[in-house]
């Protein structure tokens, strides 16, 4: 998907059709962000796995290791924002029914004291910054000639 919305944009440059690579960029955003999040996911399911026989003795989350904690709060915060990966909902459950329901509260509103890595609440971050788009159009511009700049449709850096 990443590399047909980036073509898209490609395609539409050199044709000044600026107008049209707004949405396209967004969308490009937005299943990049998708990936960077699958990818995390990925790895606090294998750091979780790495634990897997401390998290069936332990029942405390406070006596986990740092490292599981994170990749639990990580899956947990996820899961409240990834819906079409149904599998973190059930990981989700499993970790209230063994850790209590403060500790999933705590991760997914972002409480004082939460264990919730900054890289995975940036990436599921719905704000999208102002001039991220802008940076997509021009620096597939660049990457790929299109003599585009930015005054030539009325960005401001």
């Amino acid at each position: 998907m990443l590399r047909q919305s980036r073509s898209d944009i490609i395609q539409l440059l050199p044709n000044g059709c600026f107008s049209e690579t707004i949405p396209k960029a967004k969308q490009f955003y937005e299943d990049e962000r998708r990936l960077l999040a699958y990818d995390q996911v990925e790895y606090f399911c294998a750091s979780i796995l790495k634990d897997i026989s401390v998290l069936h003795h332990q029942s405390d989350v406070h006596l986990l290791p740092d490292v599981t904690k994170e990749a639990m709060a990580g899956l947990i915060f996820a899961a409240s924002r990834i819906g079409e990966l149904k599998e973190l909902q059930y990981i989700r459950c499993m970790f209230v029914e063994r850790y209590g329901l403060q500790f999933d509260k705590d991760c997914v509103d972002l409480r004082r004291g939460n264990v919730v890595g900054d890289e995975i609440v940036k990436i599921l971050d719905t704000k999208l910054p102002e001039d991220e788009i802008t940076n997509i159009v021009m620096e597939l511009s660049r990457k790929h000639q299109s003599n585009i700049t930015s005054s030539a449709y009325g960005f401001s850096k």
